[in-house]
């Protein structure tokens, strides 16, 4: 079996809500599907995230280095060989880890077809049964999160609700303390400063945050190592890396900085299974608990495949809402757990004409 083409396809979908963060607003989930076809006639399916201008690539950069650089490096060889293939497109297209990791999607989902097995069992087999979820709360008003906080807490009983900070502290420490007040002796919170705090900034919020006794997680609020060590010995609280590690090379740097306990795994960032695989297995060594961010679509699927073979994969996830799929079936996770598809790859399909409607035409 040889790989014969790969075509990359730019989909967005509307998102259920805005999503605020210190990086911006964005109402939209803007992905490129990824199809890796061979002589067989099999085909995988890949997908990767598009989180430019924020961090990583424009969708428009991924296509054009999966047409000029990527599909060719790994045409006419055997879709099987990953570690190998992985080795060509570094050498082709050295980091460009986004539109990496929608090849590297599409060829776990081949992989898994051809032997008829889902792809948790290519990852070391079933260790649990999907993906513990939190709650999210998005940001808004201090009233209109207390209310939020309290009505999805009526509904799911989360053991973690997730908001964002990093924006303006004074107004950061009055949502959050709305929050803690609607979740208390309920949950706790895990607030992510997606790196727009300086140290000091999170200092004086973290303080104010820490003594109303609900913080219970603090993902990357800063962006140096240094200062998340400060952090990660200063509060109770675990310290989770995020934007810190892209490749495995950074988790190690994580690990031996002591800059977090916690690391949120994020496929398409990382490069795609093969380098979570190598990730997930510096922060178990070394003894990180770990969480892997659902997204949406081929992208959720992977990710219920990966939290149901690492062991080490011990903390909740918040889902992402959006009002279609580009699937069959939807796997918009409810409840407290997102079971893992079943199936051969990643046990899902597309549907046709849900990826014609939502196709994004570039200029």
């Amino acid at each position: 079996m040889k790989i014969t083409r790969v075509t990359p396809t730019v989909i967005s979908i509307p998102r259920a809500d805005t999503l605020t963060t210190s990086y911006g607003s964005r109402s939209d989930a803007l992905t490129v599907l990824v199809t890796v076809e061979t002589d067989t006639g099999l085909v995988g399916i890949g997908q990767t995230a598009v989180d430019a201008p924020f961090y990583g690539e424009p969708a428009e950069g991924i296509v054009a280095n999966i047409h000029a650089h990527l599909g060719p490096a790994i045409a006419g060889h055997s879709p099987l060989d990953i570690e190998f293939l992985h080795q060509r497109m570094a050498a082709a297209l050295p980091g460009h880890l986004s539109a990496r990791a929608g090849v590297d999607l599409a060829l776990w989902d081949l992989k898994g077809k051809a032997l008829g097995v889902p792809v948790y069992q290519l990852l070391g087999g079933r260790f649990r049964d999907g993906i513990s979820l939190m709650g999210f709360v998005r940001h808004d008003s201090p009233e209109a999160m207390y209310e939020a906080a309290r009505a999805t807490l009526a509904e799911t009983p989360y053991p973690v609700l997730k908001m964002k900070v990093g924006m303006d502290v004074p107004g950061d420490i009055a949502r959050f303390a709305a929050v803690s007040e609607a979740v208390r002796g309920r949950a706790v919170i895990q607030v992510d400063g997606n790196t727009g705090w300086s140290l000091a900034q999170a200092i004086s919020a973290l303080s104010a945050m820490d003594r109303l006794g609900t913080l219970g997680a603090i993902e990357q609020p800063v962006a140096r190592l240094d200062d998340m060590a400060h952090l990660a010995r200063r509060f109770g609280a675990p310290v989770m890396a995020d934007e810190a590690i892209y490749g495995p090379e950074d988790a190690v740097a994580v690990v031996t900085r002591g800059a977090a306990q916690l690391a949120l795994l994020k496929i398409t960032k990382h490069g795609g299974i093969l380098n979570v695989l190598k990730i997930a297995h510096v922060a178990e060594a070394a003894g990180l608990d770990l969480s892997v961010a659902i997204y949406y679509d081929i992208i959720a699927a992977a990710a219920a495949h990966v939290a149901v073979a690492l062991p080490a994969v011990r903390w909740p996830s918040p889902p992402t809402g959006l009002h279609d799929t580009i699937l069959t079936r939807s796997i918009e996770p409810t409840g407290l757990l997102m079971e893992v598809p079943e199936g051969p790859g990643w046990g899902v399909e597309l549907d046709p004409e849900k990826v014609r409607r939502f196709t994004l035409r570039l200029p």
